[in-house]
């Protein structure tokens, strides 16, 4: 197994200021990595075995690299359902921006704006972490009117950093302009990547469906798509973060998938992959 990591897409992290940083339930995640078309057709199974031959290979790539999985990873994948907002002419989808709600029926339920990506590939995504009532609701009811109710309370507020502060200041717009554009199911297949026994990525496998809500009958609108990440790890430490073996691990990474399956670089969001699997246009 060989790889140069020398093609792909130029990356540079964050230097004057860290990737990830949470004050209370707000958190704003400098976001670097890459994407790749993983495509239906690919068996899990296929993959698997790329990823075995990746573990074996990767220390001899880049030094002190090492790949790890939680003991479940394989047998019992998360599911994550987004639901993207959008106005009625899609403006977000048009200029590259996501304001999306994320969840895990059992970990976690949180809204996010999230940027296009900047000249050196970092995307900056803004989110809020919600709890108590407002967590459950979303969780067992992500697109529901109950839902989108607590995304706009969300987006209202003027006591708190959240994402909608930060769409104002983008574009203008409030949660009053917003309403429930597509909603995205993933399931996503894990692995982490570690240097010097410290995390370096947190990469993924995915599985996506999605559907359009504002189609009459949005179920069957259903589209499918699948890319595999490998993407920093959140809560990077800052000498890990200087490291220019992290953005050789991208680039080794990417091009041991692509000599195995054939697949190239995705450089739309999930929201716009979404959106061409649905047929709709924004341009």
């Amino acid at each position: 197994m060989s790889a140069r990591g020398e093609d792909g897409p130029g990356l540079r992290l964050p230097e004057d200021e860290p990737v990830y940083a949470r004050t209370g339930g707000f958190a704003v995640f400098n976001q670097l990595g890459v994407k790749l078309d993983f495509p239906a057709s690919i068996p899990d199974a296929e993959y698997y075995d790329w990823l075995d031959a990746a573990k074996e290979a990767i220390g001899s790539l880049v030094e002190g690299a090492e790949i790890a999985e939680k003991s479940y990873a394989r047998t019992e994948p998360r599911t994550n359902t987004g639901v993207y907002y959008d106005t009625e002419d899609h403006r977000l989808l048009r200029d590259d921006m996501v304001l999306r709600t994320t969840c895990n029926i059992k970990t976690h339920a949180f809204c996010a704006f999230k940027l296009g990506a900047d000249a050196n590939g970092v995307r900056r995504d803004h989110r809020y972490s919600f709890g108590g009532e407002d967590k459950r609701t979303i969780q067992l009811r992500p697109d529901s009117p109950e839902a989108v109710n607590a995304v706009k309370r969300l987006l209202a507020r003027e006591d708190i950093d959240h994402p909608g502060v930060h769409l104002r200041k983008a574009t203008g717009l409030t949660g009053d302009d917003l309403s429930p554009a597509i909603r995205l199911r993933q399931v996503r297949h894990p692995f982490f990547v570690w240097l010097d026994g410290r995390d370096a990525l947190r990469c993924t496998m995915d599985r996506v469906r999605v559907v359009d809500l504002r189609a009459p009958d949005p179920e069957a609108t259903e589209a499918s798509f699948g890319e595999v990440e490998f993407p920093l790890f959140p809560r990077l430490a800052p000498e890990t973060a200087r490291d220019p073996r992290v953005p050789r691990l991208m680039s080794v990474l990417s091009d041991l998938l692509r000599e195995r399956f054939g697949v190239d670089y995705v450089a739309d969001s999930k929201y716009r992959r979404a959106a061409k699997a649905l047929g709709l246009h924004w341009t």
